[in-house]
């Protein structure tokens, strides 16, 4: 019933903080109950965590330690790991929104945040293949809205329409997919497909749902070709928002689609995922090349990060024994990191664009040294996108650049780009570092600008904190990411 709970507090508290913030149109009020409802959510994470650790002390293997909480629900590690980076991204986000955003319209925000966060919970502990295409959508509705949330101007309302078309679309391909499994077997139940399958292992009718669950869901994992909604939706949402989106939201899309494919079962489809993340992480980097709005540019770095994690994913699902456990461990361990790097970058950004009301980089230059908490912050999380050590980004790297080693042949090509995508972000983040932080002052910039509120501050600088300390104590992040590796792995037929 745990996990049942944590979605049950989520969207119970969504209505609540809908009706505290139309009444009493309070930032810090109606932030503090959803604070309060993301710490209660937690709490039954955490007592799943703890009911899956008490089945590994009576003799379940880690990687098969399952406990059923509901029809559709099942407590499992890779539930835990989404939930609990969710959740903490989201109460950073609602800390920093109790003075970015404005008072008008501030419990629908609220609202909509929580909705989306019970939606990424579920995702994580859906138990067949229905309730996970309802809770992606629970996800994916809120988060359209939340994209157009200003929609005093054109551009977020032009991209959330944009991400709306394309994201419909996307979960209408996958839906098909879904009904044409159901037609084969009489159930969604992700536990019992793989076996049931077995008798189309290899069918071209097989191969085409793989194709529909791919695209359909890959839309909202902004896989390369099926990211154009991404750079538009990311830089016009509210930055807290566009945190979200970045940093859990479009991974959130990515373990929808690696639940669906493992309970397909019977497909070597690995290859193709390591061909997309080749493509993705080399689109994502050149084309953030070219960007000089900065926000702009962070989205196109998402694209590039995604390419990295789908790496790892792509190499465990095709050489499961050889890598299915390391593969899964870098791949996750980079969702962890990126949650908390990008997140912070465009909390960053936010801050940037609540002083000055631009996100172009060159009229930004120098108010890093003006702010110098948030642009030392903004080096921190800028070097660790990059994959500088000793920041978390080097060190999930590195995971999935050992299980490319672990495969050979094609894994160690696949490392070698991994490597070569890499030092082609150092040159944009580098750019960035140094017209942000170290560039001129433009003389037509007011010598005195509105100070950033400690509330803004905040969650930058702990996030900031969090992105050395992973990268300098790795085993802080592992604690989380190991077990659901190893689950996975024991999925798909791999181990450590």
């Amino acid at each position: 019933m745990e996990v049942l709970l944590s979605i049950a507090i989520l969207s119970g508290a969504a209505l609540l903080v809908y009706l505290v913030g139309r009444l009493s149109r309070s930032r810090t009020l109606t932030g503090f109950i959803a604070f309060l409802a993301l710490l209660g959510s937690g709490s039954s994470v955490y007592q799943v965590w703890q009911t899956l650790e008490e089945g590994m002390s009576v003799g379940w293997p880690a990687s098969y330690a399952q406990t059923r909480l509901q029809a559709y629900l099942s407590g499992n590690y890779l539930g835990v790991f989404l939930a609990a980076t969710a959740l903490l991204l989201s109460l950073l986000v609602v800390i920093y929104s109790m003075r970015y955003m404005h008072r008008r319209n501030i419990g629908k925000f609220y609202a909509l945040l929580l909705l989306m966060t019970a939606g990424i919970v579920g995702v994580g502990f859906a138990g067949d293949l229905f309730t996970l295409y309802v809770l992606f959508e629970a996800m994916s509705i809120s988060s359209f809205v939340l994209v157009a949330f200003e929609r005093e101007e054109w551009e977020p309302v032009e991209a959330g329409v944009k991400y709306l078309v394309l994201s419909t679309v996307g979960s209408l391909l996958a839906l098909l997919g879904i009904g044409v499994v159901y037609s084969w077997t009489g159930t969604l139940d992700l536990a019992a497909l793989p076996s049931l399958l077995e008798s189309h292992a290899g069918s071209s009718q097989l191969m085409a749902v793989v194709a529909l669950m791919v695209i359909g869901f890959g839309v909202k994992a902004a896989i390369v070709p099926m990211h154009t909604w991404l750079p538009d939706a990311h830089s016009a949402a509210p930055s807290g928002i566009s945190a979200m989106l970045s940093g859990i939201v479009i991974q959130a899309g990515l373990i929808t689609m690696l639940k669906a494919l493992i309970a397909l079962g019977t497909v070597n489809f690995g290859m193709l995922l390591v061909a997309l993340s080749l493509v993705t992480m080399l689109v994502g980097n050149l084309i953030a090349l070219r960007q000089s709005d900065l926000k702009r540019m962070l989205a196109y770095s998402s694209v590039a990060q995604m390419g990295y994690i789908l790496m790892g994913m792509g190499l465990a699902l095709g050489f499961p024994m050889a890598a299915g456990f390391s593969g899964m461990r870098g791949a996750l361990y980079h969702i962890l990191n990126h949650a908390i790097m990008k997140g912070g970058a465009f909390l960053c950004a936010g801050a940037f664009l609540w002083v000055l009301g631009t996100r172009d980089m060159r009229k930004l230059s120098g108010i890093g040294r003006k702010f110098p908490i948030v642009g030392i912050c903004f080096l921190f999380f800028a070097l660790a996108l990059a994959g500088t050590p000793p920041f978390n980004g080097w060190f999930s790297k590195v995971l999935i650049a050992k299980a490319g080693a672990d495969v050979g042949g094609w894994g160690t090509f696949m490392v070698v780009m991994l490597v070569l995508n890499s030092v082609i972000s150092l040159f944009y983040y580098l750019d960035a570092l140094n017209t942000i932080v170290f560039g001129p002052v433009p003389e037509d910039r007011p010598r005195t600008l509105k100070p950033l509120p400690f509330l803004v501050v905040l969650p930058i600088v702990t996030l900031a904190i969090l992105t050395l300390l992973l990268g300098v104590l790795p085993d802080i992040g592992l604690v989380i990411v190991d077990p659901a590796a190893e689950y996975v792995a024991s999925l798909i037929g791999g181990g450590m």
